[in-house]
């Protein structure tokens, strides 16, 4: 996708930002998200458990931002659309990263060949800052949930489905030396074999997520989440690599989010 399209993304967000606040009916909330990141990408052998739960494990935090539909807590536009009481808006800023290294076969102990010491000794790190919005769909009113008449109502499980631009910084390096000297980085990255096989320039992006999640009621006018989500990059160099052609290759980069959050109601 060309920054042409980048811009009309990005303007179609500040439309929904500053349309959100010209609605008389519209609620809003602000809330803060942090939790753990686990990625997927060239770094680590595919299906190998740790490459992805216990190896490739970062961190990440960030601002998030609710538009409902209706102002809940006076239960305006009772007689309103399915939508309204069931689906609300949700921007978010947020940076996650990960320090990225290889696991599996290839790399045990008992290999000692040469492919085998230029693989323990890559190393990566993948950096992200995430600009998007997501709809949620509750399965619980969200005018019930949020207008407290119901005391017994302290849980709002929802599904998620966004688009993010994502602007990603990656960083390689090699035990062995500067890794854009020959032979210093496995064949299928080297950058001598294959420019595009590596590169650790900054970049933008886009992506899609799916989640799902749940609120629970904290206070009269506070929740808290516990959301996992998945996001699939439209790039494939967010951890800086890509080997071309390479049947193990077959999917851009990924991450599987898993956070908690706090969530303030602003009316």
């Amino acid at each position: 996708m060309n920054k042409k399209h980048y811009h009309i993304v990005l303007l179609l967000i500040c439309i929904n930002a500053f349309s959100s606040f010209a609605q008389d009916n519209s609620s809003h909330e602000i809330g803060f998200i942090t939790g753990s990141a686990s990625f997927t990408t060239d770094y680590g052998e595919r299906n190998y458990f740790k490459s992805n739960v216990g190896g490739n494990i970062g961190a990440g935090f960030g601002l998030i931002y609710y538009l409902n539909f209706t102002d809940y807590r006076y239960r305006w536009n009772e007689r309103s659309s399915y939508f309204v009481h069931h689906f609300r808006l949700r921007g978010e800023l947020s940076y996650m990263s990960a320090k990225l290294d290889h696991f599996g076969e290839w790399v045990q102990d008992y290999r000692t060949t040469p492919e085998a010491d230029k693989l323990r000794a890559h190393h990566g790190k993948a950096s992200i800052i995430n600009l998007g919005t997501q709809l949620e769909f509750h399965w619980v009113d969200i005018v019930d949930f949020g207008s407290r008449r119901i005391p017994d109502l302290k849980w709002s499980p929802y599904l998620s489905a966004g688009l993010y631009v994502d602007f990603y910084n990656p960083t390689i390096s090699s035990d062995l030396g500067d890794w854009r000297d020959p032979g210093i980085l496995y064949p299928k990255w080297d950058p001598n074999i294959d420019p595009a096989a590596a590169r650790d320039t900054a970049g933008i992006t886009m992506s899609a997520t799916l989640g799902v999640g749940t609120r629970h009621k904290l206070g009269e006018y506070s929740d808290i989440l516990i959301e996992s989500r998945w996001q699939y990059f439209f790039s494939n160099y967010v951890d800086g690599l890509n080997s071309r052609p390479d049947p193990a290759n077959k999917y851009n980069d990924w991450l599987l989010w898993v956070h908690v959050g706090y969530i303030y109601y602003l009316n």
